[in-house]
């Protein structure tokens, strides 16, 4: 007898009642409204996601207490038996306990609200769900009809976007519910299962539009080009197919109704090539077969997330028992990834949450998260193979298909931290443990577990209200770097006023320290930007950006020999920032240390062998005046590196013709004017379009007396660049008034009088009339 009958039996002893289903209905709806809520204000659309959440908790559970009536009376019994939920409780303990390692426990107390969040919300879908078999598959349709509002939207804004800009454009922006396109992927790939199973559920006409939701919604996973939905598609049909094909014999209609399944996929995948083709990429999207062969260990990005792991295990060998702490992954991982990330970007995640909550939380702990998993695959999996009820086993493949699309997302990805993923990982969980048989007891306190979690969605809702406060003030600080601080919502004294009460770093790892800092730098109050930078250096100093900063006010007191020191500290901590690297180059020409600039260069192309590279060093070097052969030996080596840079070319341009300009002012010393002439023709003919190699010839000419020769070089020069001292004008003007030209003469006579060349004065006085 399944747990449905059970408990119907025993409701009708007690005269209990069941919760109304449009109560269900209404707050399985307001779940999957966590997929349109809006985000402007927020920096990140998972702090309103978690704040919704909370709030549906809370709302939930003031409704259970108040009809506890309508809770099944062996709820608190399946509560103590679950083994996966007492894992999950385990999970949670544990990672509560990885405070006592962190250096920073802020940090914990945001991720594990977030944490208890989902547990209050799977308790509350297993009261909400349990006894509810006979609504399984209206609520399959509900979740579908979801999925097609939300593929849609995205399609719609996916069209809306290729008429304002490019079609490449628009796809790697066709992130309007999720803000990010791999989250987007896992987010609706997780909802096919429930397509699957109330397409396969449904005949006539709503089996049609559940194979046009299903194709819409297919179309979108693969338009998002995400490798790991790709993965997990392709596990869910396979799954699907032989379980359907296994459940149904292997006869023609069940054949057919598996064709019929495929037919959607197919489609997409023809529709979305075509999209791709159109769209010109030469990256993420050139066609779907080009992505799926990018699932090699060659490919740049896997190979980058091998990088990333690598390093989480080290921090796992440095930190086995307790981990870093809960959350302080983005953080304590940065040291570790310097010569990983360009500039000031880092991972913030492990891109594999098992490997992040070992990182974090301990070993054990991570084991015991991945254990979920595994009990939740094995459980499912045998209950499709023993049970006798269509529904209990139609539930089980449900949980089985969540569970690897999740195991995919989890191994590639971060949705642990993500809402719209930890929601489905609640429902794996919740029907997992509700699709098993009751215990025939009766349970009297129900009312005291109820009256705890509201208690703790209440703490949870504060937090989360909090977290959401500090997203907006986020919000605002990125607007104002955007905007290059051009135009500030808020001043240093402003931000100091609104800085969060519990947590003091920014989704993005930097601490708000560091920001007031930058904000008192900009408005010039360096004494005030040095006592929060002093601050922000003991809650996260690894981007070396504290000690630009301090090098950026050193040098504005005039303390050289400081500023020289924090730029060269700040690139060796960052070896890979580009910005860096300019600035310490500049105090090593500065302080004439060319061997610093060689030094710096070098490893700098170690890691990140960009033309740039090149360049910067090559022209710090030119103004140090390093010995010019071996310069032009060094750019060289750099040409021929990247052959196709243009900045390269000019500068050995530009260092040639300097060469020829000085030899030729050699000859222009000793009077000798025409080896000085042939040596700038030389230089000209390297660069023929150097304006002041131009200038210098015209003025060769121009003491040689041929004043035809040197008024054209003149003109040519001043094609090439505006002189603004009015000397050029002047001497053109001369020119023409050697060669009886008076109009011209003072034509150029005036306007170079305009540029205040004082010569030209006396010109016009004498010529002009």
């Amino acid at each position: 007898m399944n747990s449905y009958r059970i408990d119907n039996i025993l409701n009708e002893v007690k005269g209990a009642k069941k919760i109304p289903d449009y109560i269900i209905y209404v707050f399985l709806s307001l779940i999957l409204f966590i997929d349109f809520i809006p985000h402007s204000k927020s920096i990140d659309l998972l702090y309103p996601q978690f704040l919704y959440l909370s709030i549906l908790n809370l709302v939930f559970g003031v409704y259970l207490y108040i009809n506890s009536n309508t809770i099944s009376i062996d709820i608190i019994s399946i509560f103590k038996r679950s083994y996966v939920l007492k894992f999950y409780a385990l999970f949670v303990i544990l990672c509560g306990v990885s405070y006592f390692n962190a250096k920073n426990q802020t940090l914990i107390l945001e991720k594990l609200v977030e944490f208890i969040v989902a547990f209050c919300f799977i308790l509350n879908l297993i009261v909400l769900l349990k006894n509810r078999i006979d609504l399984f598959y209206k609520i399959l349709f509900i979740i579908s009809i979801s999925a097609f509002f939300q593929a849609s939207y995205e399609i719609y804004n996916l069209k809306k976007l290729s008429s304002e800009s490019s079609l490449s454009t628009a796809l790697n922006s066709m992130v309007k519910t999720t803000g990010n396109i791999n989250i987007l992927a896992s987010g609706l790939t997780i909802k096919i299962p429930f397509i699957l199973l109330a397409i396969t559920a449904s005949k006539g006409l709503k089996r049609l539009f559940l194979n046009l939701v299903l194709l819409i919604v297919t179309v979108t996973v693969f338009l998002t080009a995400s490798r790991a939905a790709f993965i997990s598609m392709f596990l869910i049909y396979v799954v699907y197919i032989i379980y359907y094909l296994k459940t149904n014999s292997l006869k023609k209609s069940s054949l057919l109704n598996c064709l019929i399944l495929l037919t959607p996929l197919l489609l997409s995948i023809f529709i979305v090539n075509a999209i791709f083709k159109k769209s010109n990429d030469e990256g993420r999207f050139v066609s779907l077969s080009n992505r799926v062969k990018q699932i090699n260990l060659a490919d740049e990005s896997t190979n980058a997330r091998i990088v990333i792991w690598k390093n989480s295990l080290q921090i796992i060998k440095e930190n086995p028992l307790t981990g870093v702490g809960l959350g302080n992954y983005k953080v304590e991982s940065i040291p570790y990834e310097k010569t990983l990330d360009n500039d000031s970007s880092i991972s913030l995640h492990a891109h594999n949450d098992f490997l992040e909550i070992m990182a974090e939380t301990g070993i054990l702990n991570g084991l015991i998260y991945m254990s979920i998993f595994i009990f939740i695959f094995f459980i499912n999996l045998m209950r499709i193979k023993r049970s006798e009820e269509s529904n209990a086993r139609a539930i089980s493949i449900l949980s089985l298909m969540m569970v690897l699309v999740y195991g995919v997302d989890s191994f590639f990805n971060f949705p642990i931290f993500r809402p719209i993923m930890l929601v489905f990982f609640c429902f794996i969980i919740a029907l997992t443990i509700i699709n098993t048989e009751s215990d025939v007891q009766v349970e009297t306190n129900k009312n005291k577990v109820y009256l705890v979690l509201i208690a703790l969605t209440l703490t949870t809702t504060y937090f989360a209200f909090l977290d959401y406060k500090t997203s907006n003030l986020e919000h605002l600080i990125k607007n104002d770097i955007d905007s290059s601080f051009i135009t500030n919502n808020l001043t240093g004294d402003e931000l100091v006023s609104r800085l969060p009460n519990y947590k003091n770093v920014l989704s993005t790892a930097e601490s708000f320290d560091e920001y007031v800092g930058i904000y008192y730098c900009n408005e010039k109050k360096y004494d005030e930007a040095m006592k929060y930078f002093s601050k922000a250096d003991k809650i996260n100093p690894y981007f070396g950006r504290i000690l630009f900063y301090k090098m950026i006010i050193s040098n504005a007191k005039g303390n050289i020999d400081s500023a020289y020191i924090y730029a060269k500290k700040a690139f060796y901590m960052r070896p890979r920032n580009l910005n860096f690297y300019k600035m310490s180059t500049q105090f090593a020409r500065a302080k004439n240390d060319n061997q610093e600039i060689l030094k710096e260069h070098q490893l700098f192309i170690k890691y990140r062998n960009i033309p740039d590279a090149w360049s910067v060093a090559a022209k710090q070097l030119q103004k140090g005046n390093y010995n010019s052969k071996d310069l032009l030996d060094f750019i060289n080596l750099g040409a021929a590196q990247h052959p196709e840079d243009s900045t390269l070319i000019q500068l050995k341009k530009n260092i040639l013709v300097n060469n020829y300009i000085n030899e030729a002012q050699g000859y222009l010393n000793v009077k000798d004017l025409n080896k000085s002439l042939e040596i700038y023709r030389k230089a000209l003919k390297i660069d023929p379009n150097n304006a002041d190699t131009m200038q210098n010839l015209a003025f060769n000419y121009y003491n040689m007396g041929k004043y035809e020769e040197a008024k054209m070089y003149f003109l040519n020069a001043l094609s090439h660049q505006n002189f603004n001292s009015g000397r050029t004008e002047f001497f053109i003007g001369y020119c023409y008034l050697k060669v009886n030209d008076h109009e011209n003469a003072c034509k150029y006579f005036n306007i170079s009088k305009s540029k205040n060349f004082i010569q030209a004065q006396q010109l016009i006085q004498e010529n002009c009339k």
